[in-house]
């Protein structure tokens, strides 16, 4: 064997371990990227499923503390601004972690869409939870409880709610407002969720039932 030959066969060997080299970076990667993905749609569906679950649980009282005032304790309030809505309301849902906490099983929750304060071209869906009923109005809740992010870069964020009595899908839902429904829930809720994937945009959608639709009221028959 001359020294041509071994240097050809050592070049061949190189290039076929380039080859493999390349084959296997690129599976590797793609294996990174696909796990991205999946982690990534982990987040939005278990984001949405906890939506789901706390809108399940949503309620009205007609048992307001007295004497009345012009708080409301207990609401539903969906608020429509084309692709970034908002909703708040009570529901059964809080969780006390720590014994004697000031705390109770029914809170007001709040979804809305706002931008990252450190990053103006990324807007994420946050949540806050009163932990209690305080009266305050939606506007309000910002100056005493804080929100977290609950899914992050979210383009849109629609919520449409059934109405039982008109049969069909209303943009908005405000039991604060006498000429809207001060006294009943939607039927079911259907929330569509816009998610920022590299170049395009992927949508979630889903629709909850809601369990109490006409308001607790421990007065009725006395």
């Amino acid at each position: 064997m001359t020294l041509i030959e071994v240097m050809i066969s050592l070049a061949v060997m190189a290039m076929m371990m380039a080859s493999v080299w390349s084959s296997f970076k690129g599976t590797t990667r793609a294996m990174e990227v696909s796990e991205e993905i999946q982690n990534r749609y982990s987040i939005v569906r278990s984001g949405l499923l906890r939506i789901e679950t706390e809108l399940s649980m949503a309620y009205l009282s007609k048992n307001q503390p007295q004497p009345p005032d012009d708080k409301h304790y207990t609401l539903f309030e969906g608020r429509d601004s084309f692709e970034s809505d908002s909703v708040t309301f009570s529901a059964f849902a809080h969780l006390r972690v720590r014994q004697d906490a000031d705390e109770s099983d029914q809170s007001i929750i709040q979804y809305f869409l706002e931008q990252d304060p450190e990053d103006g071209d990324r807007v994420h869906l946050y949540r806050r939870e009163s932990k209690r009923l305080t009266g305050d109005r939606p506007e309000d809740l910002e100056r005493y409880f804080p929100a977290y992010v609950l899914i992050e870069d979210v383009v849109s964020f629609d919520v449409k709610y059934w109405d039982n009595k008109d049969f069909e899908w209303q943009d908005e839902w405000r039991t604060m407002a006498i000429d809207q429904q001060p006294d009943r829930l939607p039927e079911r809720v259907w929330i569509k969720l816009g998610i920022q994937d590299g170049e395009d945009v992927v949508y979630f959608d889903a629709q909850v039932v809601l369990m109490m639709q006409e308001p607790i009221d421990l007065g009725r028959g006395q």
